[in-house]
This record gives structure tokens, C-alpha cells and sequence, in this order.
């Protein structure tokens, strides 16, 4: 199939979403629209960022009308059990990489100690929010403040107070690798640039808080939790590994989720502490964060630094590359092992890199927690790289252009093989067609020449162009389940482990299970899975829905359809199976389609009794598939403000099959703009005594829709033979590479050797350094 050409069947077309007439029309159904019956639950969170719990009283809440009850983690049964870990690299990976992880143990609710301010101690349950939130004023506690630590590098210095009594540093992991001849490169090199990037804290912000509702039925002996979360079935395995309940009596159900983008996937303690409140009080209950809870105590992401050296010789092309990186987790993080070894591995970046010396660390500090946030250490990891690159490209006269030119990997080196394994074990090789074509891609959609027209139509702006390149590993295992069913009146029913939060699901996978199963797509219905419907599954993150659910679904249309065939052939009279095409079923000359077969399943049917059409799929890949791109930004720096307008924005990438090409293009251009509030906007700010100072949307600063310009996005389209349906993710391309494009065209604008080494960018450097006296020559 050639890059233009359109894939048969449903995949590849650009199919309205389904979900649109339902949400649009104000008919989704958010965590929040199950309050009906509960009662409200709300949390006693830390106002210390490092104390000890002294005290605490709650016999006047208590007291209070309309107030059931106030728990604390001893009451609960709870003080002192750790919410586990979410996920741990291979052994092959942590052996290649010297990858060692300190025993995080984050508590469900603070029961001696509380290690940032938001952390939550205790739990109150009324008959409204309104006196649940009088009740909460109510509680008195006693702390004792201890030191605290906000910087991550300070963190880790040996004269540092350790913040979690069972550790003796606050080192939360740390991996290091390296291969070729560094220290040869170093000596050999013609120039050798050296810098210190930082990505300031800041994260999804999505326009849905979390929120959790849980009930239990005696009945069935079944505790049913709806949350707002990516990975229910993450959430079940938690809270079964705390309490010890076998997973059948955990039913845990996503309703619409507004927005999650990796802060959603993650497992929380509110989630836990209602599961165990709603099965000992037998009270429904509902907990729905406000904002500025969320601000405060919702996992938060980024906020990396990097040490980096450059070795070029004298065309520009890279002969080593170093990077000495550190991760601020905050209190914690149950991702530690996927951003600290996704910082490292993308960290070669998408370009011949013959020697590297790579190490990381994860700092402990007095801040809110940190999960997954879209791209998990891609973005920082690229921002660190080609900021770099542009440095070694401005000493030796190059254009940013010129210089990805000569490094990016091309038709002629690819695939290309890493010396070192991917997360999962495997060796890692790239498995594209021509990096170097994303660039001629991108600079084709947007030219530099361009920059002309827009300083004639933005006199008051400093206009300039930037480029950055990313790589991206996408679908990352170990598996994901998928299941298909006829339904009596002959349509299929799908649903998968992938949970949605907002990507399309509802249109995509009916997509492919109508693809895989050659029928009408009307009579395909994508229903969101629950841990009930679908016992096994894994979640939605790390650009991995489309390759792992939707193989898993094609594979599970395969699995139906023989066991359709055999079926049809016993309603049909033949002892071999039916031959399959086009939706009908047929021995010989006759034939039955999809509503046939299930009539004759039915009671009164001629094969009453023989067993639901019902087939559950995992897939497994065998490693992951890689995608890259190019960014190409236009923007202005306002003369007399130092102000940023971006102006154009492009984006080239290298992907597999589009399931739905409009839907990807929504994809990208929503991650563009994500990376516009990180590159611009973003940062959650901490005093240095803890206090977080970004808990309004007058400190926290995000993108408006006058922000974000219109993205030209060119596909490229290039096979994978990693997955049955040649799909590459998507769901983080759109923000890997912004922070690093927006940063470029700032220096190109402002002029002068200025050089961003952060984000968000500082308007207020901007201004100064283009109003700085300039050197006569």
C-alpha cells in the first residue's frame, strides 16, 4: 500500500464519531451524573508539606446533623498498607541499565506522617457535600512540622533530611547505561556543547476532575466502583491487593470521562478508601473532586533537569552524546520505572548516534505525587536533545534544518538497531522507513520562507521559525483483551480493556470489528468495558489503545467468525465448516447471515442451547513499533511585551494505518496544544517552604482556543509488521516534540545567541534580552 492510498474496508475512513451525538447533545453520563442516592464523601487533606500527625479529633464533626461518620486509615484497617506500584521494567532492561527502584511506600490516607500539602488523612461521609464540607472545618489536628525538600538535586545531596523513614536517601530509582567510545568522542571531537535544560511541573489538567462512586450489594456479595479513571482494571488489582477481596467481588465501571491524558491513569486513594467505606457502612457513596483539589493533589507531571554534552565534528554530525538527568516525583510516583526509563530511552532521539553515556535518577521531595503525563518522559527527554542540538547547530553556523539533515536516520539505515533493550526486554530497533523524509514533510507544509509574509503582517513581533524532531515508542504490552458477541437479534457487540477517556473509541473499534468481520458498520456497537463485562485488561496510556485493543479485537473477529462457521454449518446440515464472506455463511448453495445464526441459538431455535457466539481475544505484542515526526513552528515575540504568539504550526510524522484519519489529525492537533501550555503557560510553582502556589486558574495558566493556531498535519504512512491491523500510536505525537519547536523559533525570533534552556518560557527574559544593549561592531 503506498502512502496515499486508502485502506479498504471501514479502516481508514474518516467515520463521523458516534460519541458526538451523544455527548454533544448534553447525554453523556460523567462520574459526577451518579451522585443520585449518596451520600458525599470528602477528604481532611495535609495543610504541612512535612510534618508529623500529632493529633486528631474529630468528636465535634462527628456530632454534626446530617454527618455519618469520620475515618481514618486506623479505623479503616488501613494505616500503614502502601497503595503497590503500577508497573516495574523487565529484568533484561533493569540488568542492561543497572535500573535499581527504592521501596515506595505511599500510604492509602496519612496515619503518622504527611509528606506534601493535599495529601489526605482522613475521610468524611454526610448526607450532602454541604455538610461534609462544614464537618471537614470541624476536625482539628495537631502536626508537628519537619524539613522539607522542594529541589530535586538538593534532594539527592547525602546532606539531605531523608524524607521517608525506611529509606536512607531519597534517590526513588536511578538507571544508567552507555555504549561505543564516549570519552574517544569527547577528545576527537570539533566542538563539544554542553548545557542544563529544565522542564518546569505541570500536567493533564483535564476538563473533568476525577471522582469515584462505590457501592455495595450484599446480594451478590459485589462492591461496584465507577471511577473516573484510564485503567479500571488497574484499579481492581489495587484494591483487591489491599484488601485482600478475591476480584470477582470488585466490579469497577467507567462511565464518560472528560479528558485523562495519563493523570487519570493512575491508581488513587480515594478510589481505595471508598471501596473499603462503601462495603463497611453499606452506604452509597460519592466522592467528585473540585478543582482545587485537583490542582493540589491530582498526580502532576514533568519538572525534569538535564546536564548535557554534545560531541560533533566539524560537518555537524554527532559522535556522543551525554545526558545526566533527574526526575522531582513529588511524594512519589507508582509510574517511577516508566518515566525515568522513558526519559532514558528516548533519549537517543531519531538520529545516528554512535557512542552514549545515559544516566537518571528519581528525586523523593515535599511535592504532590507525579503519574504519567502525555508523552512521560518523551517530551523532556526530546527537549533536552534538540535543544542541544540547536546549540551545537548556532556554534558551527548551521541552520536548525541543516543539521537534523545530516543525523536523522534515512531509508539507508533503517531499520536501525539500539545496543541496549526496550522496556519490555527486547533489543531495541526502529522499525521506520525514512526519518530524514519528515523533515522535507514538514518544511514542504510549512516553509521558513514563510517567516517574510508574517513579519510584514506582525510588525509589532520578532517572528521566528523553529524545527524539532521526536521518536516515540508506541504500544507497549504486555497484552490487551478484547471481546466480541452476537447478540440475539444478529448484531456484534464489542468491547475491550482500553477504557476511554474521550479518543473515540465508541467509533474506532466498531471500526475495526466491522473491518475484521466484513459487515455494515450499523450492525457493529462498541460498549466501554468493565472489570464484569471484561475480567482481564490493561488501560489506556502510552499511545497504546489503537495497536493493542484493536488488534485485540480484530483477533478476537477472527475467533468468532470460526466458531460462527462451524456453527453455521450444523444449522445448515454439513459436518465441515461453513465458508465465510461478506457477512453470510455458506456450504454448498445455500446460506444464513449474522441474524440467522443467532435465531436459531435462541430458545425454540434449531440450535436451542448450543452455547452463546461469545469470544474473548488477548493480544500480545511481541515488542513495540515506533513513530516519529518532525514539528515546524512560526511565532511572534511581541516587541514591547516579550509576549508569545505562535503563528503557524506543522506537523510531519510516520505512522502506520489511521484507523480514522480525522480522528487522528484530533489526536495530534489536541497534543499540540497541550504542548503550547507546557511550552508557554504551564507550572505548577512551589514556595520554598512546600506550599503549592498554582491551586487557582488565576496561577495556573492554561492555552486558550486564540492560543493555538491551525495544524497542517502530514501523515506518512509506513507498515509495521508488529500488529495484525499495521496501526502505530498516535496519542502522544501531537506534544513530544512542542516544547522543543516552540523553543527553537523563540531563539530565531529574539536573535542575538539568546537561547531558551526552560519551560514554561520566561516572557519577562524575552523582553530583556531583546532590549539589551547590543555590541557594536
Amino acid at each position: 500500500m503506498s502512502a496515499h492510498e486508502p485502506a479498504a474496508g471501514y479502516i481508514g475512513q474518516s467515520v463521523p464519531r458516534r460519541e458526538d451525538e451523544r455527548l454533544l447533545a448534553g447525554r453523556g453520563r460523567f462520574l459526577a451524573d451518579h451522585a443520585d442516592g449518596a451520600h458525599h464523601v470528602v477528604f481532611l487533606r495535609s495543610t504541612e508539606p512535612h510534618a508529623l500527625i500529632e493529633s486528631i479529633d474529630a468528636s465535634r464533626a462527628r456530632r454534626m446533623p446530617g454527618v455519618l461518620g469520620v475515618w481514618t486509615a486506623t479505623d479503616l484497617g488501613i494505616a500503614g498498607v502502601p497503595i503497590p506500584l503500577l508497573t516495574r521494567p523487565e529484568a533484561d532492561f533493569s540488568a542492561a541499565t543497572d535500573c535499581v527502584l527504592a521501596e515506595q511506600r505511599l500510604p492509602i490516607l496519612a496515619d503518622e506522617r504527611v509528606h506534601y500539602i493535599g495529601q489526605p488523612i482522613a475521610v468524611v461521609v454526610a448526607e450532602d457535600r454541604y455538610r461534609a464540607e462544614d464537618a471537614l472545618e470541624a476536625i482539628e489536628i495537631g502536626y508537628t512540622p519537619l524539613p522539607v525538600v522542594t529541589d530535586a538535586e538538593a534532594a539527592l545531596d547525602v546532606d539531605s533530611p531523608v524524607l521517608f523513614e525506611h529509606l536512607d536517601s531519597n534517590e526513588a530509582a536511578r538507571l544508567t547505561y552507555a555504549f561505543g567510545d564516549p570519552g574517544a568522542a569527547w577528545s576527537g571531537a570539533h566542538r563539544v556543547v554542553e548545557g542544563t535544560y529544565r522542564m518546569g511541573r505541570h500536567g493533564a489538567v483535564p476538563l473533568e476532575c476525577r471522582g469515584v462512586r462505590a457501592e455495595y450489594d450484599p446480594r451478590r456479595g459485589q462492591l461496584e466502583l465507577v471511577t473516573s479513571t484510564q485503567v479500571p482494571h488497574m484499579v481492581r488489582k489495587a484494591i483487591c491487593g489491599v484488601t485482600g477481596w478475591p476480584s470477582r467481588e470488585v466490579k469497577v465501571v467507567v462511565p464518560d470521562v472528560g479528558g485523562g491524558f495519563g493523570t487519570k491513569a493512575n491508581v488513587y486513594s480515594e478510589e481505595i478508601v471508598l471501596a473499603v467505606l462503601a462495603r463497611r457502612t453499606g452506604h452509597r457513596l460519592i466522592w467528585v473532586e473540585d478543582r482545587q483539589e485537583h490542582l493540589a493533589a491530582s498526580a502532576q507531571g514533568r519538572d525534569q533537569l538535564h546536564r548535557t554534552r554534545l560531541a560533533v565534528d566539524r560537518d555537524g554530525r554527532i559522535l556522543a552524546w551525554e545526558d545526566d538527568f533527574v526526575v522531582d516525583i513529588g511524594a512519589g510516583s507508582l509510574w517511577v520505572a516508566g518515566i525515568v526509563a522513558n526519559t532514558a530511552i528516548h533519549l537517543l532521539g531519531p538520529y545516528r548516534v554512535p557512542a552514549a553515556r545515559i544516566s537518571g535518577r528519581a528525586a523523593l521531595t515535599n511535592k504532590t505525587l507525579v503519574a504519567q503525563y502525555r508523552g512521560a518522559g518523551r517530551p523532556e527527554a526530546t527537549f533536552a536533545f534538540e535543544r542541544t542540538l540547536d546549540a551545537a547547530a548556532r556554534e558551527l553556523g548551521l541552520s536548525s534544518a541543516e543539521i537534523r539533515r545530516r543525523n536523522l536516520l534515512t531509508r539507508n539505515d533503517l531499520p536501525y538497531a539500539r545496543p541496549i533493550p526496550y522496556r519490555d526486554g527486547v533489543p531495541i530497533c526502529y522499525d521506520g522507513a525514512d526519518y530524514l523524509a519528515c523533515l522535507d514533510a514538514v518544511t514542504e507544509a510549512l516553509p521558513p520562507s514563510d517567516v517574510d509574509a508574517l513579519e510584514a503582517e506582525y510588525p509589532d513581533h520578532r517572528v521566528g521559525y523553529g524545527l524539532s524532531s521526536y521518536l516515540e515508542a508506541t504500544g507497549r504490552g504486555p497484552h490487551e483483551t478484547a471481546r466480541i458477541r452476537l447478540l440475539p437479534e444478529g448484531g456484534l457487540e464489542v468491547t475491550a480493556g482500553a477504557a476511554s477517556a474521550g479518543q473515540a473509541h465508541e467509533t474506532v473499534f466498531a471500526q475495526v470489528a466491522a473491518d475484521a468481520l466484513h459487515v455494515p458498520l450499523d450492525m457493529v456497537r462498541y460498549v466501554p468495558a468493565d472489570t464484569e463485562r471484561l475480567p482481564e485488561g490493561v488501560g489506556t496510556f502510552a499511545s497504546r489503545s489503537a495497536i493493542l485493543a484493536g488488534s485485540a479485537i480484530h483477533q478476537a473477529a477472527g475467533d468468532l467468525i470460526e466458531m460462527a462457521c462451524a456453527r453455521a454449518a450444523s444449522v445448515l446440515g454439513s459436518t465441515v465448516p461453513a465458508d465465510y464472506a461478506d457477512g453470510l455463511f455458506t456450504v454448498g448453495d445455500r446460506s444464513l447471515g449474522w441474524a440467522e445464526l443467532a435465531g436459531s441459538q435462541a430458545v425454540g431455535g434449531s440450535q436451542e442451547g448450543g452455547g452463546a457466539i461469545d469470544v474473548t481475544a488477548v493480544f500480545r505484542p511481541t515488542t513495540v513499533t515506533w513513530t516519529m515526526g518532525v514539528h515546524a513552528v512560526i511565532l511572534g515575540v511581541h516587541r514591547r511585551t516579550g509576549i508569545v504568539t505562535v503563528l503557524r504550526y506543522a506537523v510531519a510524522h510516520e505512522g502506520g494505518r489511521e484507523i480514522n484519519p480525522k480522528v487522528v489529525e484530533g489526536q495530534i492537533v489536541g497534543g499540540v496544544a497541550q504542548g503550547v501550555g507546557g511550552a508557554l503557560f504551564e507550572q505548577w510553582n512551589y514556595s520554598p517552604a512546600g506550599h503549592p502556589l498554582s491551586t487557582t486558574f488565576a496561577a495556573y495558566h492554561l492555552p486558550l482556543s486564540t492560543d493555538v493556531p491551525r495544524v497542517a498535519v502530514r501523515h506518512l504512512h509506513v507498515d509495521t509488521p508488529v500488529n495484525p491491523i499495521g496501526v502505530r500510536g498516535a496519542g502522544e505525537s501531537g506534544t513530544i516534540a512542542v516544547y522543543a519547536a516552540v523553543a527553537s523559533a523563540v531563539d530565531d525570533a529574539v536573535g542575538g545567541g539568546f537561547h531558551v534552556a526552560g519551560t514554561p518560557i520566561d516572557t519577562g527574559a524575552l523582553w530583556r534580552a531583546m532590549h539589551a544593549p547590543r555590541a557594536v561592531a
